[in-house]
C-alpha cells in the first residue's frame, strides 16, 4: 500500500469513527433535550399547584445523568483515539487497544441487530501504532459484520501474542481481504484465518 492509499485509507476510517460518534453524541443531546422537556412540563404543572411525585423527578434526573455518563464515554474514547496519532509506534496492552475498538464499532454492529463481545483477553503488551491496529480491528470487524446473520455475536479474545476474532455457533469463516493484509502487513502484523474453526488471528511480536 503506498503512502497516499495509505493516508487517503486512513483519513476514510477516521471519517467514518467521528461520523458514527457524531451521531451517538447527537442521541444523548436528543435524549437529554426530551427529558428537559419533561422537566419544563413539570415545572408548569407545580406551578399551577399540582402536586409532583418526587419518583417520577428523580426518575427524570436519573436518565440525564445516565445520559451525560454516556456522552463523556462517548467523547473519552474519540479522545483516546484522535491521541492515538500521537506516536507512530507505543508500546500498548493488547486487551486495551480491544475494549477502545469494540466501544467504537458497537453503533455500527447495532445498526444490523448484531452484537460485539470481548472474551478472554491475556494481558499482552506489544510495539505497533495505536491508530493503524484500531484502524485494523474496525476493518476486520465490518468484514466480520457483513458474513454475520442478525443476533450473532462477534467475539475478540487476546492470546500471548495475538488478537483472536470469532463468531461461536454460526459455522462463519472470518477471512481477510487485501486491504486487511495489506494494513497489517504495513504494521508488522500477521493475518492467519484459521479455516477449521473459522477464526481469524492477528499476530503480533511482543514487546521486550
Amino acid at each position: 500500500m503506498d503512502s497516499t492509499m495509505d493516508n487517503h485509507e486512513s483519513l476514510r476510517f477516521f471519517g467514518k469513527v467521528s461520523a458514527s460518534v457524531s451521531h451517538e453524541i447527537k442521541n444523548v443531546f436528543a435524549v437529554i433535550n426530551e427529558a428537559a422537556g419533561l422537566l419544563g412540563d413539570l415545572t408548569l404543572m407545580a406551578e399551577r399547584g399540582m402536586e409532583l411525585d418526587p419518583e417520577r423527578l428523580k426518575r427524570v434526573a436519573s436518565s440525564i445523568q445516565g445520559q451525560v455518563q454516556r456522552g463523556d464515554t462517548i467523547v473519552k474514547n474519540m479522545n483516546r483515539l484522535a491521541h492515538s496519532t500521537d506516536e507512530a509506534d507505543l508500546e500498548v496492552e493488547l486487551p486495551q487497544m480491544v475494549e477502545l475498538a469494540v466501544a467504537l464499532c458497537t453503533r455500527m454492529a447495532d445498526m444490523r441487530q448484531m452484537h460485539l463481545s470481548i472474551g478472554e483477553c491475556v494481558p499482552t503488551r506489544v510495539v505497533v501504532s495505536p491508530f493503524a491496529l484500531i484502524q485494523l480491528l474496525h476493518t476486520a470487524t465490518a468484514q466480520a459484520l457483513d458474513k454475520m446473520s442478525p443476533q450473532a455475536t462477534l467475539v475478540y479474545s487476546v492470546t500471548e501474542d495475538a488478537i483472536v476474532l470469532s463468531v461461536p455457533g454460526q459455522g462463519i469463516e472470518l477471512t481477510a481481504d487485501a486491504a486487511i493484509d495489506a494494513l497489517a502487513a504495513s504494521m508488522g502484523v500477521t493475518v492467519v484465518p484459521n479455516t477449521q474453526d473459522g477464526t481469524l488471528e492477528l499476530g503480533f511480536n511482543r514487546a521486550a
